[in-house]
């Protein structure tokens, strides 16, 4: 699948996008919760709806602050655990309340995830710059990625070299766009407007000999969890992936028209009136697959439950796929990734690719945080890998100039 002649792949965690000013995983609720700040709008609707989920099911208040909210893992387990054998969670929530929480929740982290990077964009502050620059010195014809991450960081980091961005997800993943919808006032009659905005409702995929050629060339990313920028069709099962910059496309696409009346419903009955901004969002277009003018496209993404559900298509041929990477090359190189025990299944994966080769891979870290993190992550990868982890391979300062020249050398 992959080029033989791949050198490095690079397994990148949430320290790493953070140099492009996003959150780590455990700053991701505050982040979620920054929307109680932001005037009517889908971000602040989803927060009301969420926190009032949280009061009934955590006894937590409305009102409280990150810190006073469980775990993410500890929500996403039990809302999925719940929804996916078919059980209420409490007198309030069925099943199908509970998925509409679910798709709220990953909505919610897709905008915020796009809305920090946009943020941080502009500032282009030291680490911003450091990213920046040691993207700019992959030799991406050799170097494949392994992300942990539903970020979008590393694709967007590699149009800085590749215009049209060309990607391998490893998972028969089709370039696709997600069309405008058109304005009337460009139609000479009711009967074209209304045939352009059926054609505006199907996903555009790139003409399958483009795509060809840009498998053929695209740099291999391959995101065993999901991506914030892919697209999923429950009926034919194709995986659509569009560019980063149409993320705030796919959250809105995950709520979808039932999901809002729910929504409207519940927080009415708690004296909220969303009824302005869930009509707004009604008269958001939905894309659809090109299977059937009948099939919405959602998402897969495997959360941060402790039952990943990674028993779909596009994960099994993901998990192969970073299984070729770690064969194929030469150096592993980790970047923000404190290799977590809830990761067991990807530990698993690590060290049962290190002992079926017939050469160990030379494996370089780059770690970051206080002196105490630095110390724990040096620990996680030595129990893991031993003698293969060295001093002059450990860098506990984050993605210096020395740990690139290391890196890409």
């Amino acid at each position: 699948m992959f080029d033989a002649n791949l050198a490095t792949v690079l397994i990148v965690g949430a320290g790493f996008s953070r140099h492009a000013g996003l959150p780590l995983t455990s700053e991701f609720t505050e982040a979620i919760l920054a929307a109680r700040d932001f005037g009517s709008g889908p971000s602040r609707l989803i927060v009301d709806f969420l926190s009032e989920f949280i009061f009934d099911t955590f006894a937590v208040s409305r009102t409280a602050k990150a810190k006073s909210w469980p775990a993410l893992e500890d929500i996403f387990t039990c809302v999925d655990l719940s929804a996916n054998s078919g059980h209420h969670l409490g007198g309030t929530f069925a099943p199908a309340d509970l998925r509409t929480v679910r798709r709220a929740l990953l909505s919610r982290i897709i905008r915020m995830l796009d809305q920090r990077y946009r943020t941080a964009r502009p500032k282009k502050g030291p680490e911003w710059i450091a990213l920046e620059r040691f993207f700019l010195q992959i030799d991406s014809a050799h170097t494949g990625f392994i992300s942990m991450n539903w970020d979008t960081v590393v694709e967007r980091k590699l149009a800085l070299n590749s215009r049209p961005l060309l990607i391998d997800y490893g998972c028969d993943a089709v370039p696709a766009n997600i069309p405008d919808t058109p304005e009337r006032d460009a139609f000479s009659s009711a009967k074209k407007f209304l045939e352009a905005v059926r054609k505006s409702q199907i996903i555009s995929a790139v003409p399958r000999s483009a795509d060809r050629r840009g498998l053929a060339r695209g740099t291999p990313v391959v995101k065993i969890h999901g991506s914030a920028n892919w697209l999923y069709c429950d009926n034919c099962r194709q995986v659509f992936w569009v560019h980063p910059d149409q993320s705030e496309s796919i959250a809105r696409q995950l709520i979808r028209p039932d999901d809002l009346s729910r929504i409207e419903v519940f927080l009415r009955r708690r004296g909220k009136n969303a009824e302005s901004t869930v009509a707004k969002l009604r008269r958001q277009q939905q894309v659809k697959c090109r299977c059937s003018d009948e099939v919405i496209l959602g998402t897969r993404i495997a959360t941060f439950s402790y039952r990943k559900a990674l028993d779909f298509p596009m994960f099994q041929k993901s998990w192969l796929a970073a299984e070729e990477l770690l064969r194929l090359a030469t150096r592993w190189v980790f970047i923000g990734y404190s290799l977590p025990a809830a990761d067991y299944e990807f530990k698993y994966l690590l060290k049962r690719t290190q002992l079926s080769r017939r050469t160990p891979p030379e494996i370089v870290v780059v770690s970051g945080g206080t002196e105490r993190d630095v110390r724990l992550t040096y620990e996680n990868y030595r129990k893991l890998f031993g003698r293969s982890i060295s001093k002059a391979g450990f860098f506990g300062a984050g993605l210096t100039d020395d740990a690139a020249r290391a890196i890409c050398r």
